[in-house]
């Protein structure tokens, strides 16, 4: 159990953020039997997607690789993960009573990306996807900005490598969520040194502490605008104040912070939008 806690610990302090997730998960399952993986093993194996980029969500064993014409690919580590039925036997003390007791095993899956040669059914195709020409215009609009990936079961900005991961446009509920989504991954990356230069960068800000929550909020902020600015379904504006709100709990509800996330988060989105000259920014003063 604490090699599963710890895996999903690891991704928390990465910054993934669970309750942001406007796309569809896609459902992690055996690719032999197609039953769905419950449970702890649903957020071990997510966790495992998200650390290594795997999009398919179809995993299986080392025999089932094999069994379905391929082969794990040499040097590939599987994923633990939990299997657990309840067994009956007489009761010692009553033998004409049945006494149910869990049984808890360790085994490891592979993801099919992990695989070669597999002969396995065609997943269903996703989804259509309807662009929004406004927001496409902000996108396209961002000069220099960072290099777009759509590749991820999550959504994130590195700021070492000066990338936004996210995942395929078909797999969003819905082109607005897929746009506040990107608007928010690329408000962040105009705090990198070679845009607005915002404090967040200069110094790694632990996953939680305050100048990540305070990241979060002018990342939000900048979204709102952007997406009033493409057009978005105004609803998102509500979405958007419950996200910051759940931030602002960890910044003891300083509404002081409110206003200067605005208004950085107003320099973001003009940086993107190219309303204003590159300029360096100062970071919120420091509480008292």
């Amino acid at each position: 159990y604490s090699e599963i806690a710890g895996r999903i610990i690891a991704a928390l302090e990465r910054g993934t953020v669970p309750w942001r997730t406007p796309w569809h998960a896609r459902g992690h399952r055996n690719a032999r039997s197609r039953r769905p993986y419950r449970g702890i093993n649903t957020l071990v194996l997510q966790t495992a997607a998200l650390e290594h980029g795997w999009s398919d969500p179809r995993w299986l064993t080392y025999r089932q690789a094999e069994a379905s014409g391929g082969h794990v690919r040499r040097g590939e580590h599987g994923t633990r993960v939990v299997l657990w039925k309840w067994l009956e036997k007489p009761d010692p003390e009553d033998p004409e009573q049945m006494r149910r007791f869990p049984l808890i095993r360790l085994y490891s899956v592979f993801n099919v990306a992990q695989c070669e040669g597999l002969r396995l059914p065609r997943q269903a195709e996703e989804r259509c996807f309807d662009p929004l020409e406004r927001a496409e215009a902000v996108i396209a609009g961002y000069r220099e900005g960072p290099t777009v990936h759509h590749d991820s079961e999550s959504a994130y900005y590195v700021p070492e490598r000066d990338e936004v991961h996210i995942p395929e446009r078909a797999r969003f509920t819905d082109a607005h969520g897929y746009y506040a989504t990107l608007f928010h991954e690329l408000a962040h990356s105009t705090g990198h040194p070679s845009r607005l230069a915002r404090e967040g960068y200069r110094t790694a800000a632990r996953f939680g502490s305050e100048r990540y929550s305070r990241e979060e909020l002018v990342a939000e902020f900048a979204a709102a605008f952007l997406g009033s600015e493409a057009g978005i379904d105004p609803s998102r504006v509500e979405q958007s104040a419950a996200y910051i709100a759940s931030w602002l709990r960890v910044l003891d509800d300083d509404r002081r912070l409110v206003v200067v996330a605005a208004a950085q988060g107003q320099r973001a989105a003009d940086h993107i939008l190219g309303r204003e000259p590159v300029t360096r920014e100062e970071g919120p003063p420091e509480r008292a």
